[in-house]
C-alpha cells in the first residue's frame, strides 16, 4: 500500500462515523450496524499503531463505515460527501484499494 497518513484515515473515518445522522436504526441495531463496527475500526487502529495499515484493512475499515451508513440509512450523497472526506485527508478510497463500492 502507498504511504498514507493513517492517523487522519482513523480520524476521517471515525468522526465521520460520528457526524452521520441515524436515520432510522433502533438500539439494537444502532448496537450491531454502528458501535460494534466503530469499536473493531478502534481496534484495527491499535493494531496498526506502530506499522504501516495493510491493504486488507484499510478495506475492512471502509467496509465497516459502509455497514454503518447502511444501518444508519445514510443517504448516497452524503456517503460520497464523506467518502470525499476520507480520500481528501488521507488518500485512502476503495479505488486507490482496488474494491469496487457496494
Amino acid at each position: 500500500m502507498t504511504d498514507i497518513d493513517a492517523a487522519a484515515f482513523f480520524a476521517a473515518v471515525l468522526k465521520t462515523i460520528a457526524s452521520t445522522r441515524n436515520n432510522g436504526a433502533g438500539p439494537e441495531e444502532h448496537t450491531q450496524g454502528v458501535v460494534e463496527p466503530a469499536g473493531r475500526i478502534r481496534a484495527v487502529e491499535q493494531e496498526a499503531a506502530d506499522r504501516r495499515l495493510t491493504t486488507g484493512e484499510a478495506g475492512e475499515v471502509l467496509d465497516l463505515l459502509e455497514t454503518t451508513f447502511r444501518t444508519k440509512r445514510t443517504p448516497d450523497e452524503e456517503r460520497e460527501y464523506y467518502l470525499q472526506y476520507i480520500e481528501k485527508v488521507s488518500g485512502v478510497s476503495r479505488a486507490s484499494l482496488g474494491v469496487s463500492a457496494p
